[in-house]
């Protein structure tokens, strides 16, 4: 998969709802606004821009403020997006890079996935706000599941406190290849791709499973088949 294709036709896309209408509340990222949407997602662009062209596994540094005004915001997204795209093509994707799972493997290349995905589902939150969502296709889902569900849910656990249910997840797509048994156990995440029985299970079209287990979409939604302990379900939302 083209990860860079895919940041650069979704940020170009986030920005082209989001600007022309920066009023409009979002409601799968309660409490924002499309403005608030395009300022955390230009705010990360940036960031990111930042951190791989260092050659360190170094945290980045503070962030600059956003601009308050909407024209210079709009404009800041645009800059950091370009930015974005020079440094992901110009830096050998082996070359040492912090993120911040603590599980992948410190390198830039982490990031082509990391902020395809990111896009890919905020932009369906900005064109969602305004009745306009369209699903992003099978095959960019299931690498945002398989990402999701062997990456940053790992990560996430490790650091967890509270609220970690225990038992296997089954997650089966049926539009394209892609099924995973999730173990989880703790702040321990095995993930095997195989089809097994869990405690729970979810079932259905790679772009609506993506966007349930990002708590974007309902389990009861009609194209999803969920069974068993709908907590475990929800236990594999990162929440990064």
């Amino acid at each position: 998969m083209d990860h860079l294709a895919v940041i650069e036709a979704e940020g170009l896309a986030l920005l082209a709802t989001t600007s022309a209408h920066l009023d409009s509340p979002v409601p799968t990222c309660p409490g924002w606004s499309s403005r608030r949407l395009l300022r955390h997602v230009g705010r990360l662009l940036h960031s990111v821009s930042v951190v791989v062209p260092r050659g360190t596994t170094d945290p980045p540094p503070p962030n600059p403020p956003a601009p308050t005004d909407d024209e210079g915001l709009v404009a800041c997204y645009r800059r950091a997006l370009d930015d974005l795209l020079r440094a992901l093509r110009q830096t050998d994707p082996a070359a040492a890079a912090w993120n911040h799972t603590g599980v992948a493997p410190p390198v830039a290349g982490f990031w082509h996935r990391r902020l395809a995905q990111e896009l890919t589902v905020h932009r369906w939150d900005a064109d969602n706000a305004i009745g306009a969502a369209h699903l992003p296709t099978a095959e960019v889902a299931a690498d945002g599941a398989d990402e999701l569900l062997t990456v940053l849910l790992p990560g996430s656990r490790a650091h967890a406190t509270t609220g970690l249910a225990d038992g296997g997840v089954h997650v089966h797509l049926t539009d394209v290849e892609g099924e995973w048994l999730v173990a989880l156990a703790g702040k321990d995440v095995t993930v095997t791709r195989e089809h097994a029985r869990g405690d729970a299970a979810l079932r259905g079209p790679a772009a609506t499973v993506l966007l349930a287990l990002w708590g974007r979409l309902p389990f009861e939604h009609p194209d999803l088949a969920a069974f068993g302990d709908e907590a475990l379900l929800a236990a594999l939302n990162p929440g990064v």
